[in-house]
């Protein structure tokens, strides 16, 4: 039996749809295997079709990049970067997953390595696979193991999504924070980057270069101080871990079905963004940089910056410009000094200042686990101490922040700002209420222990003249009953006792009688039990 002839066009359309069928089969999915290749023009999505990893080329650029984006968006939207400062300049690069878990582009046409998760694994792994998730991360991981070899999330580029952290992995030493684009056409990094600084008490800083552009200041338990309106809403929700492992701050979304990210612009502009299905667009959602007070250090030393006034510097009370006449043509380039100078005397204390932006946290010191009085104690027993706070001001409020030398970077709130004690000489409290955390102490408790007492005072006199009353209109009422005036005088027992103590016992009308009414000229004089009048009792 002959068996069938296949011509040559059958056998290479069987080829190709098997082949078509193989891409399909291993690029169609959200996995990338090991030793398996992306090439130009191939991508993996993720499960429920959110992301897509793949080659991208910005608008208006001949450079090509390895990226993930949003999938099913009516325009391009590149969350991450892999090779953003290692462009390819034609189509031949390969990005593979090698056997030790390292996710590498290759420039096929030349063989070198453009980019690579470096670093990542130094020793053979078991079955290495890489995974693009509906968040937008990119994990490798061993097939029996839970803990990820490698994922884009330790590794942002200019934007921000849900379940992200940026700050510190204190034991690695990795920092993870946002840096934008050069230009919309250009992925490489720029100069503006957003991250939290660690140098004393963590905060969040945008940097320009080695200069600050924006500072959001500290967590204080519920927000960063310099984000007054930061609260919780209907969107995503928010942490901020502080332990001796891990610094971040990180988001997550309360409802699944909405997209938000926070991207820092090529212009070093940062902003929240939501999409709305309905305009096929992102929209603004917040942006936290959006005045002129927030410009960092505006009013520099002991200055406070208030958008509420022109020009928006002024000094901190106790403080005046060091150059009067600059401040008088609104030039607060020189801040503030002291109206009068510390000296380190005992007789120093602390003025309270509230609904503030914390000062600069970079050369502080904190402790989580003081008391506000601890912390004005330990403030006070150091000379060079200039300011403390509360690092925590969820609750009743808790922990130290201690300040040293000038304070930078103030700015007034309407509202929902923190409560900082400035250290002041003698005479400058003597003008002012001291509002220390240990004279707040005493003064409520003081205060309460007078409130108790005028509760107590008015309880007995309420009690006393009640009594008063009840016998005063007994008597009244057994009189015009025709009752005998003294009562106690047909009573036995009370006479009997009269008569042991050998005291005269007078009715009402007796008295009224012999004192003509209580009269002020029988009056002879009063005393701690009361007014003495002359008794002329028959």
């Amino acid at each position: 039996m002959e068996c069938p002839r296949v011509t040559k066009t059958k056998l290479i359309v069987g080829f190709l749809g098997v082949l078509y069928a193989t891409i399909t089969c291993i690029y169609a999915a959200d996995i990338l295997s090991a030793n398996h290749t992306i090439r130009y023009n191939e991508t993996i999505v993720s499960l429920q079709e959110t992301f897509e990893l793949g080659f991208f080329s910005p608008d208006n650029s001949k450079n090509h990049y390895v990226g993930i984006w949003y999938k099913k968006r009516a325009y391009q939207t590149v969350v991450w970067v892999a090779n953003r400062d290692a462009p390819l300049t034609h189509t031949s690069g390969q990005l593979t997953l090698t056997p030790l878990g390292v996710l590498t582009l290759l420039d096929a046409s030349t063989g070198s390595t453009l980019w690579s998760s470096a670093n990542s694994s130094t020793s053979l792994v078991r079955n290495p696979i890489g995974q693009l998730q509906d968040t937008g991360n990119f994990i490798i991981y061993e097939e029996v193991q839970e803990n990820p070899i490698w994922e884009s999330f330790d590794f942002p580029t200019d934007t921000l999504l849900p379940g992200m952290k940026y700050g510190w992995n204190l034991v690695t030493g990795v920092e993870r924070k946002l840096t934008s684009w050069k230009s919309k056409e250009n992925p490489a990094s720029s100069n503006f980057s957003y991250g939290i600084d660690p140098r004393g008490y963590p905060q969040v800083m945008l940097m320009d270069g080695s200069d600050v552009k924006f500072r959001g200041g500290p967590w204080n338990g519920l927000r960063y101080t310099g984000f007054p309106n930061m609260r919780p809403n209907s969107i995503y929700n928010y942490t901020f871990v502080l332990n001796q492992r891990e610094i971040y701050y990180q988001t997550h979304l309360v409802n699944t079905s909405v997209l938000t990210r926070l991207v820092l612009h090529p212009d070093g502009h940062l902003e929240r963004l939501i999409w709305t299905d309905s305009k096929q667009e992102w929209s603004l959602y917040v942006a936290p940089v959006s005045d002129q007070c927030d410009k960092y250090a505006v009013c520099r030393a002991f200055g406070r910056c208030n958008i509420g006034i022109s020009p928006v510097c002024e000094c901190l009370e106790g403080f005046e410009p060091r150059f009067p006449d600059q401040w008088r043509g609104a030039d607060s380039s020189q801040g503030c000094r002291r109206t009068i100078p510390l000296d380190c005397g005992p007789g120093e204390g602390f003025n309270k200042y509230s609904n503030l932006k914390l000062p600069d946290t970079r050369g502080s010191w904190y402790d989580q686990s003081m008391t506000l009085v601890e912390c004005e104690k330990m403030c006070k027993s150091n000379c060079s101490c200039t300011a403390y706070a509360n690092s925590n001001i969820s609750g009743t409020g808790s922990g130290c922040v201690l300040w040293f030398g000038e304070l930078i970077d103030i700015r007034t709130f309407g509202g929902n700002g923190d409560t900082l004690y400035i250290r002041m000489p003698a005479s400058e409290l003597e003008n002012k209420n001291n509002s220390s955390a240990i004279e707040n102490t005493k003064t409520s408790s003081a205060r309460i222990v007078v409130r108790v007492m005028v509760h107590i005072a008015y309880v007995v006199l309420l009690i006393i003249v009640s009594i008063s009353l009840f016998y005063l209109f007994k008597r009244m009422k057994k009189h015009q009953q025709g009752i005998p005036q003294n009562e106690f005088e047909h009573d036995p027992e009370t006479r009997n006792g009269d008569e042991q103590l050998e005291l005269p016992v007078f009715g009402l009308s007796t008295l009224l009688k012999a004192t003509n009414n209580f009269s002020l000229i029988n009056k002879l004089g009063e005393g701690g039990f009361g007014p003495v009048y002359k008794v002329f009792y028959d």
